[in-house]
């Protein structure tokens, strides 16, 4: 009887529920894309934004310029050999002791 009971109880509850969500109004909602302002305002809001992106985009390349123009060489300082650093226990499976991105003196060696 119990069972039988909370299976009714259940049922009557989605019953319920369902007769509720089908009562219930359907909101439609425009979704805008833009602020939704007059077109004076979206105007002003454009020309705000062209009159940035001139001025940021030129600023940029002239820092790139700037700071590839004054690349200079960086000096490799030489590591402490630590006992720690670079411990092989087993070969690679490439074979050799070198690691899989490591290029230049390791590869000639």
């Amino acid at each position: 009887h119990m069972e039988k009971r909370v299976t009714m109880s259940a049922r009557a509850t989605l019953l319920n529920f369902a007769k509720r969500a089908a009562k219930a109004p359907v909101r439609v909602t425009r979704r805008n894309m833009s602020g939704g302002g007059t077109i004076e305002e979206e105007r002003a809001h454009m020309e705000k934004w062209r009159g940035v992106t001139f001025l940021a985009v030129p600023g940029c390349i002239g820092l790139g310029v700037y700071l590839f123009s004054n690349h200079h060489e960086h000096h490799a300082h030489e590591q402490p050999a630590y006992s720690y650093m670079r411990r092989r226990l087993k070969q690679l499976p490439w074979g050799g002791d070198c690691g899989l991105f490591e290029y230049g003196k390791c590869q000639e060696n």
